[in-house]
Order: structure tokens, then C-alpha cells, then sequence
């Protein structure tokens, strides 16, 4: 357990040492915060973020430090040899697997090899939707995840969620970030772990039941190094970048528990200005919207906030599922609203800088009828090379088992809306019943979750461009 501001109330109440330094400094606030049954499992961190600001700063620094002296003189729980146990014999079946193969779990190692399993293809186009299967014939596990190209492949990262099926007896979220490679967009090579799980460290942030998620992989030009960064979510809300000489790995942490300029951390999405070589992190930081921030020239941090977009919102219309991209001048963001693995509808933004704020252009999916960006959340838009204008939108379908529908999405909207603005939302218990038996981020079955990826047209009309995405159940990338 990691001591400090980012333990849950729940963990304070359960450990009489950590309770009484809580009441010692911030008296009163384990009583008033218990009155709410929901806010017991937010961390400290989570819960001062929501006061704005009522508990002042140097006694939310003192609290701190007296929960990590606190955590110092304890071991490991029961509860955390157990779970590193049950993740060592994973990880030694994953070994053998591999070895059985004649690879390593490693991407590192395996990039060497000659390639596995390409002699022949065994897909001919794009089915968006449908099980997504490598070389092996395995489902890939690269979610939440991007594509880069380098030399004449591509190369895929992603959360590797093959072990989190959502089942009480684990409590894995991500099993370290997973690579795979392609010539042609529809073939994929399992390259292995780029990013490996942290085993026998339950504070680590890459320990399995971390909510390591979103990992963005560039190169940085200045050093000659590629840099991933992930956030973690949940009550950690804060970023985890690594560096590596090579895009396969091995990476070596660089920052943890990063929050830069003390934003709350949710989805985002990095931009290069091809003009002057700049990065912009685009960050869903709540209420403050989507902040640009600037990166610092070797990539791993943030050096300044610039501006924000979609500014004042609270779930479901708050942002996250960010994707950026440019084109012809024109800068896009594209987003889902905040509602878990449900998938709901989706809006496209527009900007003339990365540096401005961008502006609402329309939902691009206008002809979904079910208002769920066609059953999905994007993590990408991928430009091809050499192409005719070609733009892929690089979605996840998180819960494929659970379509949605236009009533249910409008209904699941309202439901959760009520909890923020009672006055203006509101539900009946039925409805809330039926929002709460659908798949959530502790229960969802993800190991199974599939890829929906389609091409992106564009639209002028008197005002401006907007990117429109079309159903399609089968289509070729063009690839030069």
C-alpha cells in the first residue's frame, strides 16, 4: 500500500495509526467526508481536489508526510503477498508460453528475431468491430494505445489487458504495454512487452493493479530518444513517463506520479508543430477542461499551461478519449464524453494554432443512430504517409458484449448527469439500477474488448471543415 495523500479514506479508516494522524491535522474531515458513502473510496488527494480548495496546503503537506512516515515502519499486508504471488505464477506461465514459441515476453529481445507467424497474411482488410487477431492467431491487446511508423513498418503500443477479465478474484487492470508490428496496417506481429508489468512492488505504478492507461510514444528529436508517456487514473490521477534508446525498449522510468502544474490527470493525447518542433500535451483535467500545456524540450515534462478547451463541464459532458490531429493548417480534437467504458457520443473541435482554443464543429459520427460513436472511444487518428489525404480514426470498443442504443445512451446520460446537477437531471431508481448493471471499469470483461477503426472523410460547409466518420464493415488502407 502506498502511504500518503493518495490512500482512500476506506484505507485510513482501516489503519488506526494513519486515522489518527488525519484527525490530528485535518480534525473533523473523516467525519463529515463519511456522510457520503461514495466519497470512501476517493483518495485524500481526490477528496481536496473537490473541496477547491477548504483544506489549506501546508496541512494537506503535513498530512502527507505523517502517512509516509506512518507507511515507513510497516511491511507488506497479507492482501499484497498474496497478489504478488498470484501475479509471479502469471508471469511464469506468460514465460513459458513465450519460450514454447521460441520468444521472449519481451519486445526487446524479440525484435532481433526474424519475424513470426508473416508468412503468409491472414487478413485482407480492416473489419472494424470484429475480433482483432495477430499472426499468432491471439487477440491483440494494444488498447487505449497509438500506432507509430518508423523505416517502412509500423508499430503498435497498447494496454495489455489479457489478464484483466474483470472477475472478483483478480484485480489486474493493465499488464504492462504490449507491441506489435505491421507493414500494412492489417497484419500484426506480437512483438511483446515494451513496458513490463512491476511484480513485487505493490507501490510501483506499474504493479497490475495500478490503472496504468493511455500510453502516447514519440520520438524527441533533441535527445534521440523515444518517450512514452501513460497516466495512471483513478484516485492516482497523475502521469508515468519512460525513455528508451530504442522503440522496443527497454524503458527506464523517468517521472512518477507526475502532475504537472498540479492538474488532475485524465485522458490525453500529444501533438507535434511540425513548423517550429514544439510537443503539446492536450490533458482532460475535470473541470478545467482540456488543458494545452507545452512540453519541455526533452520531452519527459511539462513547461508551461497555455490555454483550455471545453472549460466548466461535469460527466458525462466533461472530455476525455482525446485525439489530435492536423490537416491542411487545420488543427482537430476529437473526443468522447466521460462515461466509463460505455461508449456515448463523440464531438470534433477545431483550431487554427495548437495553441488556441479549439472550437466545437459537430458530432463526427452524424449519421450513428445510436449517438455511441458507432459502439466506441477513440485513442488516435493516424495520418498515412504518402497517401492521398488519408486519416484513420483509431477507436477501442471496451465492452462489445454491451451495444448501446440512442434510448439507452440518452437515458445513461441523464442518469449520470443527476448526480452532478440534481436541479437540472434527474432519473428514477429503475433507471439508475440499469446504469449500475452495466459494465463498469472494476467489472468489465476488457481482455475480450475489440478495435474499430474507419477511415475519416471531410466536409467543408460555409464556416468551417469537420472531419465526418462513416460505418463500414470492410476496407483496405491505402498503404504506399
Amino acid at each position: 500500500m502506498k502511504y500518503g495523500l493518495d490512500m482512500t479514506l476506506d484505507e485510513i479508516n482501516a489503519d488506526e495509526d494513519c486515522a489518527g494522524a488525519v484527525d490530528r491535522i485535518l480534525p473533523g474531515l473523516r467525519q463529515k467526508v463519511m456522510q457520503n458513502p461514495m466519497a470512501r473510496t476517493l483518495s485524500l488527494r481526490k477528496i481536496a481536489q473537490y473541496a477547491g480548495g477548504a483544506f489549506p496546503s501546508a496541512a494537506l503537506e503535513s498530512v502527507d508526510q505523517a502517512l509516509q512516515k506512518i507507511g515507513a515502519g510497516k511491511g507488506r499486508t497479507d492482501a499484497e503477498k498474496r497478489k504478488i504471488a498470484q501475479y509471479e505464477e502469471i508471469a511464469e506461465k506468460d514465460r513459458r508460453r513465450a519460450a514454447s514459441r521460441g520468444r521472449s515476453v519481451y519486445a526487446y529481445e524479440n525484435i532481433r528475431l526474424q519475424p513470426d507467424g508473416q508468412k503468409e497474411k491472414v487478413r485482407t482488410a480492416i473489419e472494424p468491430g470484429k475480433p482483432f487477431y495477430d499472426t499468432n492467431g491471439e487477440r491483440i491487446q494494444a488498447h487505449g494505445g497509438c500506432v507509430v511508423r518508423q523505416d517502412d513498418a509500423y508499430y503498435w503500443i497498447g494496454e495489455n489487458k489479457e489478464h484483466t477479465d474483470g472477475g472478483k478474484a483478480s484485480t489486474i487492470w493493465t499488464w504492462g504495454i504490449r507491441c506489435y508490428r505491421s507493414v500494412d496496417l492489417m497484419n500484426w506481429e506480437d512483438l511483446g512487452l515494451i513496458i513490463p508489468p512491476v511484480l513485487d512492488d505493490p507501490d510501483s505504478c506499474l504493479f497490475p493493479d495500478r490503472r496504468v492507461d493511455r500510453p502516447h510514444l514519440f520520438r524527441n528529436e533533441e535527445t534521440n530518444q523515444y518517450v512514452v508517456w501513460v497516466k495512471l487514473s483513478g484516485n492516482d490521477a497523475c502521469f508515468a513517463v519512460f525513455a528508451s534508446d530504442a522503440l522496443t525498449g527497454p524503458y527506464h522510468l523517468e517521472r512518477e506520479a507526475y502532475r504537472p502544474f498540479d492538474l488532475e490527470v485524465g485522458d490525453f493525447d500529444i501533438a507535434l508543430d511540425e513548423t517550429t518542433g514544439k510537443r503539446y500535451l492536450f490533458l482532460a483535467a475535470g473541470q478545467r477542461g482540456v488543458v494545452t500545456l507545452e512540453l519541455t524540450r526533452d520531452g519527459l515534462g511539462a513547461e508551461r499551461c497555455i490555454t483550455s478547451s471545453y472549460t466548466g463541464l461535469h460527466a458525462p459532458f466533461a472530455r476525455e478519449g482525446i485525439a489530435m490531429f492536423e490537416r491542411e493548417g487545420v488543427k482537430f480534437m476529437l473526443t468522447s464524453g466521460m462515461s466509463g467504458y460505455i461508449p456515448n457520443q463523440s464531438d470534433a473541435a477545431a483550431a487554427q494554432r495548437w495553441t488556441d482554443p479549439f472550437r466545437p464543429v459537430g458530432d463526427p459520427f452524424p449519421d450513428d443512430a445510436s449517438l455511441s460513436s458507432c459502439n466506441s472511444q477513440f485513442t488516435q487518428v493516424l495520418r498515412i504517409p504518402g497517401a492521398a489525404d488519408e486519416y484513420i480514426a483509431l477507436c477501442d470498443r471496451w465492452v462489445p458484449d454491451y451495444p448501446m442504443d440512442r434510448e439507452k445512451e440518452i437515458m445513461f446520460r441523464r442518469v449520470i448527469a443527476s448526480h452532478y446537477d440534481p436541479a437540472h437531471y434527474s432519473c428514477t431508481g429503475e433507471e439508475q439500477a440499469m446504469f449500475e448493471a452495466a459494465p463498469g471499469l472494476e467489472t468489465a470483461d476488457t481482455s475480450r474488448a475489440d478495435y474499430v477503426w474507419l477511415p475519416i472523410r471531410f466536409v467543408q460547409d460555409d464556416r468551417s471543415v469537420r472531419p465526418v466518420i462513416d460505418w463500414t464493415d470492410r476496407w483496405v488502407p491505402d498503404i504506399l
